[in-house]
């Protein structure tokens, strides 16, 4: 297991190797995939069994989304590049989430797995600030990286911010000047300058939609709800007033009016196929017209489920996300309530970011999701084990 645990913190630690791409037998694929492949093959020996028995309650809706985003690919116009989709956001991250389980079993685990995130957040986070103080940005001043565009660079240092936070007010007070405070704070700051520089609306909007959920919880488990209440209304009028600041801006403007229209005919597409969906990755070719500059996906996470994978994959997808809150929820009153607030307050932001873009759909952020939901999983096993071992030695004493 220990071999298994290493491989998992270099996969999260090398999630952008997907960027690095080969072929082996002529059948494209990345780096990423093949670490994961390689993890998979590892763990095969044992695990599959024990995945099952202890992760009864997120199989079936696992079964949807698989059966949803198959059929997809099998009536695709574009067999080879939904079967590419269905491999690499789907299977590959699946595949890992199987792994990743039977390997991490305890919370000072899932602890090393946020730190992993972490550095490869702040891996990405100094080559992106070279690239913006070399003035290295896209034709619309934003920031971007190394990745295709700026929102992917968004989307995964985003949850990383999150998290960063989250273990920063853990490690805070004991340790005012210590190492690991300051490399948090240095981390976080640098975060929240390239986050800045992206110029994504939806990722702010998302991390604040996140900050709101994991401050409102933690009041909640105080009794102080008027707190709560004043918290809420606080933050919709700040989401109201920057969302109508960026839509006032003409730049803000197109873009929203570019949304509406990709939505519009992202609906109108789905009620021509509701049940097989049009095949992941295709959503580009069916909207050929509009815009100039293309539409790889529909600018949202549940358009881009309820079309690429049918409604059979989206009942699968609400199912899993219904789940994992239902888990959260009943775990928060554990001593696991600040990982357990994390989880949760990062899957507030992919959902809350998911509106205007799709926070699923790529290499590292389909593994990130999976990853969230793998976690949620370790520590309700986790503390399973505790109540037994608990009503072990009430059963000796008695």
């Amino acid at each position: 297991m220990k071999i298994l645990e290493k491989g998992i913190y270099l996969v999260i630690l090398g999630l952008p190797l997907y960027l690095i791409r080969l072929k082996i037998f002529d059948i494209p694929t990345t780096v990423l995939e093949l670490m994961i492949y390689g993890l998979f093959i590892a763990w095969l020996i044992k695990g599959l069994r024990r995945f099952i028995i202890h992760n009864s309650s997120f199989i079936m809706p696992i079964v949807l989304i698989l059966i949803g985003v198959s059929i997809a690919t099998v009536y695709s116009w574009d067999f080879r590049a939904s079967a590419g989709i269905w491999k690499a956001w789907f299977i590959d991250p699946l595949l890992f989430f199987i792994v990743f389980i039977g390997a991490i079993k305890k919370p000072e685990q899932v602890a090393r797995v946020f730190y992993c995130l972490i550095v490869s957040g702040f891996v990405v986070s100094i080559i992106s600030l070279i690239y913006l103080i070399q003035g290295d940005l896209d034709i619309q001043g934003r920031l971007q990286g190394f990745y295709n565009s700026p929102n992917y660079l968004a989307m995964y240092l985003a949850p990383i911010l999150i998290i960063t936070l989250g273990l920063f007010l853990k490690v805070g007070t004991p340790c005012p000047l210590g190492l690991q405070r300051v490399f948090l704070i240095s981390n976080l700051c640098l975060l929240i300058i390239i986050l800045f520089f992206t110029k994504s609306l939806g990722a702010w909007l998302g991390v604040i939609a996140a900050l709101i959920f994991g401050l409102s919880i933690y009041l909640w488990e105080r009794q102080k709800k008027w707190l709560i209440w004043t918290i809420l209304f606080c933050g919709l009028i700040i989401i109201l007033v920057f969302s109508l600041l960026k839509i006032n801006s003409i730049q803000g403007k197109l873009s929203f009016d570019s949304r509406l229209i990709i939505w519009q005919r992202a609906w109108e597409a789905f009620k021509n196929s509701p049940f097989r969906g049009i095949g992941p990755g295709t959503f580009g070719d069916y909207f050929p017209a509009y815009p100039i500059w293309g539409v790889p996906q529909p600018h949202n996470l549940y358009f881009a489920f309820l079309l690429q994978t049918g409604l059979i994959g989206f009942i699968g997808f609400i199912w899993l996300l219904i789940c994992f809150f239902r888990q959260g929820f009943k775990l928060f009153k554990t001593h696991y309530s600040l990982l357990i607030t994390i989880l949760m307050s990062v899957m507030v932001y992919v959902l809350a970011h998911g509106l205007v873009d799709t926070t699923y759909w790529k290499n590292d952020l389909s593994i990130i999701f999976w990853l969230i939901i793998g976690l949620m999983a370790v520590l309700k096993i986790s503390n399973n084990k505790v109540q037994m071992s608990n009503q072990d030695q009430m059963t000796k004493f008695i």
